[in-house]
């Protein structure tokens, strides 16, 4: 089992290689098709992508959910509608800076876009060697993938690059246990989706 991170804009997806491939995050509008060719350009066959799983549904994460193709997506229950709907969840600020940067990027990023049929994902585990832990906080919706078998961790943007919390945040007790948890796995590799990963 092995992850890749594929480089977007200004926030990352990732491949996770295994018995069954397993895509997370699909980047803003647009990012899609980005992606099926990054993977092309890795080496990759988009077609052994069966799944996609979000880690949580602001619109940098789920935006090019359509542009895949014919996969099964997967979204934990409180982000579906977000997805099937193609509606933008705003973002909790808490950063004057970020504040300024989103009224500024507003008008052009936070666009309903075209949704797709999601399933709910749940926590435990999805297939063998690929475990969803819940870690609410940055949104109610947030999501880990943990992969014991190589001690590594996808969390979307419970972190940030240095392992920093993030400046948004739906409800920073939750976020601060959901941190506790993942810091309780002493995980080797920590991907994140804003910043550089730990690995």
């Amino acid at each position: 089992m092995k992850v890749y991170e594929i480089k977007l804009r200004f926030v990352k997806s990732f491949l996770i290689e295994g018995k069954e491939d397993i895509l997370v995050d699909a980047g803003t509008p647009g990012s899609g098709k980005v992606i099926l060719s990054k993977l092309k350009e890795m080496g990759k066959d988009p077609n052994k992508v069966s799944y996609v799983i979000f880690t949580h549904s602001h619109i940098d994460h789920i935006g090019g959910a359509s542009e895949l193709g014919e996969k099964e997506f997967f979204i934990h229950r409180n982000g579906l509608s977000y997805l099937r709907e193609g509606k933008v969840r705003e973002p909790q600020v808490h950063s004057p800076l970020l504040s300024f940067l989103f009224k500024v990027a507003s008008p052009f990023l936070m666009k309903p876009f075209k949704g797709v049929e999601g399933k709910e994902i749940k926590e435990g585990e999805f297939l063998p060697g690929v475990e969803v832990i819940y870690t609410p906080g940055h949104t109610d919706d947030s999501i880990s993938i943990y992969l014991p078998e190589i001690n590594s961790i996808i969390v979307g943007d419970t972190l940030m690059g240095g392992l920093k919390p993030p400046s948004i945040y739906e409800n920073y007790e939750e976020l601060q246990k959901s941190i506790k948890r993942i810091e309780e796995l002493k995980p080797k590799n920590i991907y994140v989706s804003h910043g550089k990963s730990i690995t």
